[in-house]
C-alpha cells in the first residue's frame, strides 16, 4: 500500500504573464514568485497613492527580453485593490483591450507561508 505524499507547506511560487494580439491578458503566479523568478527585471506590484489611481505592473524577463504588463482596476476590482497590496499568496488578474483590470482571484494558503 503507498503512502500519499503530504503537501503541507508544498511552495508553488510561479511568475506568469501573457499579453493577446489585442492587447488584453493575464498574469498571475505570487509576488513572491516575481521576485524569485530568475529574469533580472522580473517583478509584479499593485501599488495606489494618494496622488493617483491604482494599478497593477509587471515585468517578466524570458532570456534578454523583458515584457511590461500593465493595468488600471475598474471599480468592482478596484473594491479589492487594499486586499491585492497587502496579499501574500496566489494572484490572478486579467485585463481588457482598454488595459482595465477586470477580474482579480486572491489565494492565501499554506504554500505560501514562507515570505
Amino acid at each position: 500500500m503507498t503512502t500519499p505524499a503530504a503537501l503541507a507547506g508544498y511552495q508553488i511560487e510561479s511568475a506568469n504573464c501573457y499579453k493577446n494580439a489585442d492587447g488584453s491578458g493575464r498574469c498571475y503566479g505570487s509576488l513572491l514568485g516575481f521576485r524569485n523568478h530568475s529574469g533580472a527585471n522580473t517583478q509584479a506590484l499593485f501599488t495606489q497613492t494618494s496622488a493617483s489611481a491604482p494599478y497593477f505592473t509587471a515585468a517578466l524577463t524570458s532570456g534578454t527580453t523583458t515584457e511590461y504588463f500593465n493595468c488600471t482596476p475598474d471599480a468592482e476590482t478596484g473594491a479589492q485593490w487594499s486586499k491585492a497590496m497587502n496579499h501574500q499568496g496566489y494572484f490572478s488578474i486579467y485585463w481588457n483591450v482598454l488595459g482595465e483590470c477586470y477580474s482579480l482571484f486572491l489565494n492565501n494558503g499554506s504554500q505560501y507561508s514562507h515570505f
